[in-house]
Formats: structure tokens, sequence, C-alpha cells
């Protein structure tokens, strides 16, 4: 085998090594919310909604919450955080859609608070993110972290509508009913390969409803880790410098 033969196939095979190597690509755009908008309540990548007239959804930095007044444990790292602030009587959401094509690996993870100082504690109303439960206004306070299927409402809670379920309940500390404290984050890390294993597009979800008092959710560190699949010519040109690897050794064997 020449030199050239040799170094041709092994150009083939390592390229080819090189592509499938692919590193994991950020899809998260802003993830940790260190990007400010037009103001404190654009927070550039990701979209909000809000429900009701006593709650917000904006972008922190300090540890004194603008709607309810409380205190926060303030960022996770950086200078910023998202803040879904209800003083009651009020839904909110904090959402990004991305698109992935199919993936080999997958790992989300997120740095969380929730504080709530309700005298009812945690409430998972059958009416999901609704503040008016049906009109009825029963107890309901708590968030919650999904997934949802591309195309659904913005607080659906239809099975059908949601991929997974990441959080669902109220403070991830302690609570201090009437009272005021700042819980710590929480990271939390999940390996959502299987789904995103053929990809498609999909939003990602904190949301949050009180009636009963006031409550905080605190995001911050927002990650969608995607290692893709390699593509069918990754594999096409790893074939062909085998191919050339092995026609050459059997041309070499057949002249000695």
């Amino acid at each position: 085998m020449s030199i050239k033969q040799w170094s041709l196939a092994w150009l083939l095979v390592g390229s080819a090594f090189s592509a499938s190597s692919t590193m994991a690509d950020e899809l998260i755009v802003n993830g940790g919310f260190e990007t400010a908008g037009v103001d404190e309540y654009d927070i550039q990548g990701w979209n909000v909604e809000e429900a009701g007239a006593l709650g917000s959804v904006l972008l922190e930095n300090d540890g004194v919450t603008n709607a309810s007044g409380r205190n926060t444990v303030g960022v996770a790292s950086g200078l910023n955080y998202a803040l879904l602030d209800a003083f009651s009587l009020s839904n909110q959401a904090l959402l990004q859609t991305f698109t992935t094509g199919a993936a080999s690996a997958a790992t989300l993870s997120f740095s969380m608070f929730v504080n709530n100082q309700s005298a009812a504690g945690t409430a998972i109303n059958s009416e999901g993110l609704d503040y008016t439960t049906g009109g009825l206004f029963e107890p309901n306070q708590h968030v919650r972290v999904d997934l949802l299927n591309l195309g659904t409402d913005v607080f659906t809670t239809n099975a059908g509508d949601i991929a997974q379920t990441f959080y669902l309940g109220g403070s991830n500390g302690s609570s201090m009913i009437g009272g005021d404290i700042a819980n710590p984050y929480i990271n939390y890390s999940f390996d959502i390969t299987p789904l995103l294993a053929t990809g498609g597009t999909y939003t990602l979800r904190f949301a949050s409803v009180a009636n009963e008092g006031q409550m905080q959710l605190g995001v911050d560190n927002v990650s969608l880790l995607i290692t893709p699949v390699p593509e069918a010519d990754t594999y096409a040109m790893l074939l062909a410098g085998l191919g050339v690897m092995g026609f050459v050794v059997r041309r070499r064997n057949a002249v000695k």
C-alpha cells in the first residue's frame, strides 16, 4: 500500500470517528439569564405568560422580590435569575421552545427554589394551573416543571399535552406560614434521552399557580445538552475509508 493510499484511508476513517464523537449541543438560549431584554420583564430567549392581577415573571438580580416583597436566596450563579413571583390569585409561566434532531444523549438540568407562604401550604387542584379552579376558587397553590408537546396551550395540564413532568409540588425546602423564608436552590438533572431519541419540537415550562397566599419560584442555570445521532454521511465516510484499506490490503496480498 502506498503512503498516499494509506493517508486517504486513514483520513476518511479519522474524519468519520471525529464526526461521530460530536460534542453535545446546548439547546437552551440564555439559560443563565445573564442577558436582559428591553427591561427586567423581557427575558431574552424566553416567553412569559401571566394570568390574574397579582403576580409577575421577571428577571431578578437581588434577594427581595418585586411583587410580593419577600426575601429570596438570590442568584444561583452569575448576575441574574428568573423569578415567578405570585402575590396570590394568579398563575405564571416561563417558557422556551426548542427543536432537535435525533439524539443519542440528552440531559436537562436546572437550579430551582420554591418559597411558599400560604396558610394552606401546598394545594394541587384538579383544575391544574387555573387560579380560579373553574370559578370555584378552591385552594390551588403549587408549582410545576414540564416538557410540553408541540402546539399545546401554555397553561395546559392535560396528560396528552405533557411529554414529561420534572417537578410537581410546593416548597422544595422549609415553609413558613405567614412568615418569610428564603429556601436555597436545589440542583435537578434528568436523562431524557429516550424522550428525544427521535427528535422533535417541545416547550420547556416553569409554572406556578397561587390563590391562597404568596409564593416564589426561582430558576437559574437551565441547560439542555443534546448529543446528535451521527448522520448517514458519517457512516458512509467510515465505510469508504475501511473499504479503501481493505481493497489495498487485498491488492497487496495478490501481488505477493
